[in-house]
């Protein structure tokens, strides 16, 4: 039997992997009250626009063991364990699951982790050595860099992740630009959103010194993603990956308009 990849909701694949024999995904929930959100992505940004922030629980480990029942190998590719339980539940759901599993811990979320995703999906159609394929899903998160742009940072504070910031000297009307480096790491906060932007692609263009291989941007139903995309584009000279809607999962938490950028930069070859 094929190689199998399992993640999660808070990790973001390009679309045309949906429905792929060769991935599935374990979702975690979300929570609006006691009530378990099922709406549409319209009814969920609506209802975060209108400060109705939902809460959020990862796959169970349950769910997981479910997910990994697997005749052939599963590649497990999660968001940091740094920020969910994901990770430490799926340890405990290979146990379970009875199959071959290799966990493999991105330390990133949303489209950088996607593009982990994505890569080793590409690796099984390529037909590579089952080592191989292992070898190259662990090494692809020490190539990758995330960075992520919160609007509003009571986005973070609704969705009781504040914790995951410092508290001092950050301006509650002001942008934040982050780095997700297995945690989050606060990198500034701008005067506005123009150049909160700047500051993203600033960082993009740091990591950039060494060869690009792909990249892929995220966003919270952001208006300006085009332009984003576009800036980034040309700095990079390289078109995104793919471009995705927050999972309800990660935009619980990040809020309306936010942005994800990853960037894998010097793969080594496979």
């Amino acid at each position: 039997m094929p190689v199998l990849i399992v993640t999660d909701g808070a990790v973001d694949p390009p679309m045309t992997l949906m429905g792929s024999e060769y991935l599935q995904i374990a979702r975690g929930k979300v929570w609006y009250r006691d009530t378990q959100f099922a709406g549409s992505n319209t009814e969920f940004w609506s209802m975060l626009r209108h400060d109705q922030y939902p809460s959020t629980t990862p796959p169970s480990v349950q769910e997981l063991a479910a997910a990994y029942q697997h005749s052939g190998l599963v590649i497990a590719i999660h968001v940091s364990g740094q920020l969910s339980a994901t990770v430490e539940h799926g340890k405990e759901a290979a146990k379970l699951s009875g199959s071959e599993v290799v966990l493999v811990d991105t330390r990133s979320l949303s489209v950088g982790a996607g593009l982990v995703v994505d890569s080793v999906h590409n690796a099984i159609l390529d037909q590579y050595p089952r080592q191989v394929l292992v070898d190259h899903a662990l090494r692809l998160p020490d190539s990758l860099h995330t960075f992520a742009l919160v609007q509003d940072i009571e986005s973070l504070r609704r969705s009781k992740h504040a914790g995951l910031l410092p508290s001092h000297h950050l301006a509650r009307s002001h942008p934040l630009v982050l780095a997700i480096r297995g945690r989050v790491i606060l990198l500034g906060q701008a005067r506005n959103r123009r150049a909160a932007i700047d500051d993203l692609l600033t960082n993009v263009r740091h990591v950039a010194h060494a060869h690009v291989d792909a990249w892929a941007i995220g966003h919270g139903d952001a208006s300006d993603v085009s332009a984003v995309v576009e800036g980034i584009s040309d700095a990079l000279e390289l078109a995104p990956r793919f471009c995705a809607l927050l999972d309800p999962t990660v935009g619980a938490h990040l809020g309306p308009e936010s942005l994800v950028v990853g960037v894998l930069s010097g793969t080594p070859g496979l």
